[in-house]
């Protein structure tokens, strides 16, 4: 063999070995690179969960997660006519690494015996801001505002006086409907009156009693947003709904559905009070200094409403519609029949 020949095949074992070495040390380089990521990726996990379970803990034992939602419960169920939230759930509020609180519960119409689960409240509080919430509702229906009541004019300083909108009346429309539904409805009244007062009267019908429009002094002691449609005031107002009790660490332990009862009534007024001042006092939101507004004129002028969320057969709300003092009708919601005024 010649010499040439040699040397030509040792050079080719030579780089053939180096290009062998030069790809088991890639490998090396990248099964360590690899090895190091998974690593840090476990590192970071396990410093988020040394982190988290803490604080996760500490949330819910200490009642604080009850507490956000009862928050947000309070919030929804006092400015939204027709609207509960969904108590029989095991949803309970939760918190982020960045120690921001949020919480997605279910709302409900109570229509006739149906509860009819029409969307969902989301609510977030950063920790050093307010809470932020959003109410979404399934609507089937476009520009369907008939969320809000018309302000008893007595307590604006004004007198009633009959008014022909000229728009079909919530009778007119139950009218063409034949028995086997059941109905939600709003309605104000021409004069403002006691909660017992509204009570005593629609004791007659049998129907179920969901909330009241507290008036708290909007407009005549203070300035807030309103709309006016002819001689009717529209403002956003509190709403007097069934008593809810709340336990240790703000855990929900009963509630009603109703205002019929007067026993209840009276526990629902009496909780009124103290969940607007359990409000202002634990929460951080937008309207915090008009609720303290509302809460010291109602201290001082006592506790007046001017319609009510009522819900029942067919039948029952058009009788209802026949009261004198009621007016100002609006359809909530409509359901086959299931009643048994249990509620």
């Amino acid at each position: 063999m010649k010499k040439d020949d040699v040397l030509s095949e040792w050079n080719e074992s030579e780089e053939q070995t180096d290009e062998k070495s030069a790809k088991k040390l890639v490998w090396r380089t990248r099964l360590s690179i690899s090895f190091t990521v998974v690593r840090m990726l476990l590192l970071i996990f396990l410093l988020y969960v040394i982190y988290m379970i803490p604080i996760s803990i500490y949330y819910e034992m200490s009642g604080k997660s009850a507490e956000f939602d009862r928050l947000v419960t309070t919030l929804v169920e006092t400015r939204h006519p027709g609207i509960a939230v969904e108590k029989s759930g095991s949803n309970e509020a939760e918190i982020n690494p960045f120690l921001t609180q949020h919480t997605s519960i279910n709302l409900y119409r109570q229509v006739g015996d149906w509860q009819v689960v029409v969307g969902e409240v989301t609510a977030k509080k950063w920790v050093f801001g307010q809470i932020n919430y959003t109410v979404d509702l399934d609507k089937k229906f476009l520009n369907n505002d008939n969320t809000t009541f018309v302000v008893a004019p007595d307590l604006l300083g004004n007198t009633f006086t009959e008014y022909d909108s000229g728009v079909m009346t919530l009778a007119e429309q139950l009218g063409k409907i034949d028995d086997g539904y059941v109905v939600q409805a709003n309605f104000s009244t021409k004069e403002s009156m006691t909660p017992e007062e509204l009570r005593d009267i629609i004791s007659k019908y049998d129907v179920t009693i969901q909330q009241m429009p507290v008036y708290g002094g909007e407009l005549t002691e203070f300035e807030t947003s309103y709309s006016k449609a002819g001689q009717f005031t529209f403002i956003p107002s509190l709403m007097l709904r069934p008593y809810t009790q709340y336990g240790d660490e703000n855990r929900l332990s009963s509630w009603f559905h109703s205002l019929n009862e007067q026993e209840g009534l009276s526990e629902a007024v009496e909780k009124f009070y103290d969940d607007i001042a359990w409000l202002i006092d634990k929460g951080s939101y937008q309207e915090k200094d008009i609720d303290q507004k509302r809460l010291d004129y109602i201290n001082e002028n006592g506790l007046n409403v001017y319609g009510a969320t009522v819900t029942g057969p067919i039948r029952e709300i058009e009788r209802l519609e026949e009261e004198v003092m009621f007016h100002q009708f609006e359809l909530g919601g409509i359901e086959v029949w299931k009643w048994d005024g249990s509620y």
